[in-house]
């Protein structure tokens, strides 16, 4: 530990930015590693570490801790629990705990409690797995987070085999939401972290205590002897939630049926309000974390340009100082050789990558870049990856599912229609496929074909509303003279019943607010209720007319930090040039329109004021006015735009990589590339891009 006057400036290899708070077994500071990754690391009191007893019950827990994964608990990055203040880092995870987020926005409703539910039951089926019970699961120790809630604090598992982490007599756990058998000092069974699942989700349904408030022994005899106040719970989880509050440990649900029972029938925009909190807690850890560039970095005299030549991965990186600010880069974090030179980067999901060649497929580990599995059979002709598993169709026209971190097959599944099925969707519980224009919802874990939509004519599922029904495009409408439109569908994801119907000119489902965006037949933007299809408002845009300019414009809209954005594609019948056109998202006003020199889909995006889009070179402008600002990338040849991480907008030819300044335009960065052919495939998402080149896949941290 390093320390600089009082306050302690490093553990271990970390950074120490602040202090997150303290309890009975020491301190928890938020550090970041050399990378930037950003850690919590606990550290031992001084005088507990003195103790050998209680160091042998720390280097349990790490232990202990060490053996825990899955998707929804806060992994062990690193500890040292022989050290002088013995210390213990696990990923700090950027979002409210329970308890704040009902004290700020009131009980979750039925469809964002299965999905908490659901992740809960995961996170103490892994738990489990690794021999352990948690002990204390309780809301302060649970963060919620775009994809699912996370559990932490493992510091008071013990291991199922009986070993005692604790002192004779001592109580572990919190009054209210221990079991009937912990708080009596009973043998401990998974059961019992069960019943602390039970407590929470009354606790997240209804905002209150399900055995109340008051002194600690008042709380355990009720939780031991009276029946919890489950009032407010949803119907649909009444039965549930009281199962898992019985007395008796051996009539509680396992997890494995919770994860069942209380399976969503979908995860998008589950967060719902919380979601506003989760996003400015990851925008302020990536600010808290990040390290400025030139403090690691020898600058040269001047400070005007330094070139760093990075051996041993080919990387060639350019900083550039703007009035004293460093702008973060690109690094290379690992570098993978695919199984065959044409496959390219599919899809990204929490912890895999999957690549796809025109009939196989590999599975790479997200963080290390080591190949999961492959399928290299020939055999596929589509395929789809969510969170969980990864799903192909195969020349025997049936479905098939694969673990996606395992590669074990898990199911098949035929869907009734004359030709192969095709994927169209998935999100860990549906997955959606189109064959003889019907679109067919298969159950996600066991292949069951859930339903069947009548013949809709070629739709294809351009997204799903908060509530997780789908959106589908189908058959062109005839219905107007005027305008091109196409029929939109909202579809009941666990019926597979229609909703409603429009036919529009676009259609646009963001994963954010509560509307969903549409152009009509008159070039009107809309605001629908995505319930029910009602328009809420509708203000004139001043866009082309369909009939008059051939411009694509499914898939035009899309919400950027609270601007909504249209750009139609090019070039598909005749069209020379395009239109990127702002509007605010609450009113529908346009903010401003630009024309463009693009044919086809060049892309845009953007990073904090400023919006970037391609056609021969970059161009940049005010999110805010549409004003030009500045162009780059002349003389790189073709280029092909890849979207912003943090400040730089990505783009890709046929030399390598090239990251531009969003506030200058100055080229800061660049990735050469040589000796191979095709195009690149890349993914911008977090702090990390994730892209794939003629057989190669790489992975790029900024920090």
């Amino acid at each position: 530990m390093t320390t600089q006057g009082d306050a302690t400036t490093h553990i271990g290899p970390y950074r120490v930015i602040r202090e997150l708070g303290a309890g009975g077994m020491g301190r928890v500071h938020l550090a970041a590693s050399r990378s930037g990754r950003a850690v919590a690391v606990k550290v031992v009191r001084p005088e507990l570490a003195a103790d050998p007893g209680f160091r042998r019950r720390f280097k349990a827990e790490v232990d202990a801790a060490r053996a825990v994964g899955g998707a929804f608990t806060a992994p062990v990055v690193d500890a040292d629990p022989e050290g002088p203040q013995p210390w213990l880092a696990t990923a700090y995870i950027p979002g409210p705990s329970l308890t704040d987020a009902i004290g700020a926005h009131g009980p979750m409703p039925e469809a964002t409690l299965r999905v908490f539910g659901a992740g809960l039951a995961e996170a103490l089926a892994a738990i489990h797995r690794a021999g352990l019970i948690h002990r204390d699961l309780k809301p302060s120790n649970i963060l919620l987070t775009s994809d699912g809630p996370r559990v932490i604090d493992f510091g008071i598992s013990r291991a199922v085999d009986g070993t005692v982490l604790t002192a004779e007599g001592q109580i572990i756990g919190s009054p209210g939401f221990m079991s009937p058998e912990q708080s009596t000092g009973a043998e401990l069974t998974p059961a019992s972290d069960v019943f602390a699942l039970g407590a929470v989700l009354a606790f997240a349904a209804t905002g209150a205590l399900p055995f109340g408030t008051g002194a600690a022994h008042a709380l355990l005899y009720r939780v031991a002897h009276e029946e919890p106040e489950l009032d407010g719970v949803p119907q649909a989880l009444l039965g549930i939630v009281a199962a898992c509050l019985d007395k008796d440990p051996t009539r509680r649900p396992t997890v494995a049926q919770l994860q069942g029972r209380l399976r969503p029938a979908t995860t998008a925009g589950w967060l719902g309000a919380v979601e506003l909190q989760v996003t400015a807690a990851q925008r302020s850890l990536r600010e808290e974390v990040r390290t400025p560039l030139l403090s690691r970095r020898r600058v040269l005299a001047g400070g005007a340009v330094l070139a760093v030549a990075a051996a041993a991965t080919g990387t060639a990186l350019i900083l550039r100082s703007r009035d004293g600010d460093a702008t973060a880069i690109p690094e290379l974090s690992w570098t993978t050789d695919l199984p065959q030179p044409g496959m390219s980067l599919l899809s990204v999901t929490p912890s895999t990558l999957l690549c796809v060649g025109e009939t196989s497929g590999v599975c790479v580990d997200r963080a290390t870049g080591k190949p999961l599995w492959r399928d290299l059979s020939g055999q596929n002709t589509d395929a789809i990856a969510d969170n969980k598993r990864v799903y192909t169709v195969r020349t025997d026209g049936k479905v098939h599912a694969f673990g996606g971190r395992s590669g074990k097959e898990l199911w098949t599944a035929s869907p009734t229609g004359a030709s192969a099925p095709e994927v169209e969707f998935a999100n860990g519980s549906l997955l959606v496929t189109r064959s003889n224009g019907r679109l067919q919802g298969i159950d996600a874990s066991s292949g069951e074909v859930r339903w069947q939509t009548p013949d809709m004519g070629g739709p294809t599922v351009v997204g799903a509303t908060r509530a997780g029904h789908l959106i589908v495009w189908g058959r062109e409408s005839a219905t107007s003279t005027t305008a091109i439109l196409n029929g939109y569908t909202a579809i009941a994801s666990d019926t597979g019943d229609r909703l409603w119907s429009k036919d529009l000119v676009a259609l646009y489902p963001p994963s954010e607010g509560e509307a969903l965006y549409a152009i009509d037949g008159d070039m009107r933007l809309l605001a629908l209720k995505p319930a029910d299809g009602d328009t809420l408002w509708s203000k004139p845009t001043g866009l082309p007319p369909t009939n008059s300019a051939i411009l694509g414009w499914q898939g035009s809209l899309r919400l950027l930090q609270g601007t909504l954005f249209c750009y139609p594609a090019t070039g598909a019948a005749g069209a020379t040039g395009g239109l990127l056109t702002a509007f605010d998202p609450k009113t529908g006003k346009t903010l401003w329109s630009v024309r463009t020199a693009a044919r086809g889909m060049r892309g845009y995006d953007r990073s904090g004021d400023t919006v970037c889009y391609l056609d021969q070179v970059l161009h940049a402008v005010d999110a805010q006015t549409g004003a030009k600002r500045w162009t780059a990338g002349s003389g790189l040849g073709e280029l092909q735009f890849l979207g912003a991480v943090r400040d730089l907008f990505l783009l890709a030819g046929k030399k390598g990589l090239y990251g531009f300044d969003a506030g200058t335009g100055q080229q800061v960065w660049h990735h050469p590339v040589s000796g191979g052919s095709g195009s690149w495939s890349a993914v911008p998402i977090d702090d990390h891009v994730f892209a794939s080149w003629s057989g190669k896949l790489f992975c790029f941290s900024v920090s």
